[in-house]
C-alpha cells in the first residue's frame, strides 16, 4: 500500500516509499517484540 500510494499519489521516487516502509517496520517490530 505505501509503494502504491507513494508511485501513483507523489512519484517523487522509490526511495522515499522504501524509507516510509522501513520505518513503519521498524515501529512494528518495536511494537510487536
Amino acid at each position: 500500500m505505501a509503494f502504491g500510494a507513494d508511485g501513483a499519489g507523489f512519484g517523487f521516487g522509490a526511495g522515499i516509499g522504501i524509507v516510509v516502509v522501513i520505518i513503519l517496520l521498524l515501529i512494528a517490530m518495536g511494537i510487536v517484540f
